[in-house]
């Protein structure tokens, strides 16, 4: 049966869970700084709703990336403190995938807002 104060209290520990990522990990930061600018560009130039809704899947994308690369780095660190080179792999894939998906949101952003700043540029007085 669905029990409503454990999924708040689900919630909460998935929201701690962003929150030690962003205060512990230094690309979190990066990523958030990159999610402020790109929320505040596409504020500013106007974004249709389809193209929110291509923003906003490449930024939960990098999010989500990030979290579980993280994830995977901690577990690794349990089960392998010392230098192992199936470690070092398993932590160089998901920091890949973290690669991988940020460069496909740099490319998502450019190619919505050049548009716009073209336009902008084209046609202001």
């Amino acid at each position: 049966m669905f029990n409503l104060s454990k999924a708040f209290r689900s919630i909460s520990i998935a929201w701690s869970g962003i929150i030690t990522l962003i205060k512990e990990e230094n690309n979190a930061k990066i990523h958030l700084a990159s999610t402020i600018l790109v929320i505040v560009v596409g504020i500013n130039i106007g974004f249709m709703a389809i193209e929110w809704l291509w923003i906003s899947l490449a930024i939960a994308g990098v999010w989500m990336a990030e979290l579980i690369n993280s994830a995977l780095e901690n577990i690794t660190d349990i089960v392998a403190p010392e230098h192992h080179p199936l470690a070092k792999k398993a932590k160089d894939f998901a920091a890949g995938a973290v690669l991988v998906m940020a460069i496909w949101a740099a490319f998502v952003f450019c190619l919505i807002s050049f548009p716009h700043l073209w336009m902008r540029l084209v046609f202001s007085n």
